[in-house]
């Protein structure tokens, strides 16, 4: 890998203990984890941040669907567990037993044979740059297919009616240096937007110095929507 950088925030007038996304890397090759907690849920934070530990430093993501489901479940009674002392105001009582929620993307990069292989559940997206080209967009391609209800994984898994589906993607990455864009949905759709308005999104993402004012002013102008920001880009 030749370069990982990170941008992230909270939404406008939140602190950054009220950033509800969570990524994780595993250190021993590109395997990343990204998830976007579900706003409406109780203590996303902390379930998005057990989602990336998991996927990125755990064992690999299963290829059964219902292995998934079964670590899923697991993870949420360690949620349950871990946040249930914590639930003190009469909100969180009241919300808690209808558990958490997030969406989840995790990517795995194989360097020898630059194989990419991307799990993703709900809206949180996987952008792939090659010879300043937009070469795939996973698991949404286009900017309207974004919606207040996107796929999401939840503590309790076996409580839901109809379980989300789990996208899959791979591809064999050319020789040449590739640019991989992790986006929580804010972001993503502000992505594919400006990629149909025949712009190149990838080169507007400021430096880190220069990023909390554009967020600010990317906000302000309407062509990002007010919420946890997270842009993980990997050079490989």
């Amino acid at each position: 890998m030749k370069r990982i950088r990170a941008l992230t925030a909270p939404k406008d007038g939140n602190t950054e203990e009220q950033y509800e996304d969570a990524w994780a890397l595993s250190d021993e090759r590109p395997l990343l984890a990204v998830a976007d907690g579900a706003s409406a849920a109780v203590y996303a934070r902390e379930w998005a941040e057990l989602l990336v530990t998991e996927f990125a430093h755990g064992a690999p993501f299963p290829a059964d669907d219902e292995v998934f489901w079964e670590r899923v479940s697991v993870l949420g009674a360690q949620w349950q567990k871990s946040v249930s002392t914590g639930a003190t105001t009469w909100y969180a009582q009241e919300k808690l037993p209808q558990g958490s929620q997030a969406s989840l993307l995790v990517l795995d990069f194989e360097p020898q044979n630059r194989q990419l292989t991307a799990r993703a559940i709900g809206d949180v997206c996987l952008f792939l740059v090659v010879n300043d080209m937009l070469h795939y967009a996973f698991p949404l391609t286009k900017s309207r297919q974004f919606n207040t209800h996107p796929g999401l994984v939840a503590t309790d898994p076996d409580a839901l009616k109809d379980r989300p589906e789990i996208v899959r993607f791979s591809a064999k990455l050319p020789p040449a240096s590739v640019r991989l864009f992790a986006c929580s949905d804010a972001v993503a759709a502000w992505f594919l937007l400006e990629y149909e308005r025949k712009r190149k999104p990838w080169n507007l993402i400021p430096s880190d110095t220069i990023f909390p004012a554009w967020l600010k002013g990317t906000r302000e102008s309407g062509a990002l929507k007010n919420d946890d920001v997270t842009i993980i880009e990997l050079e490989v």
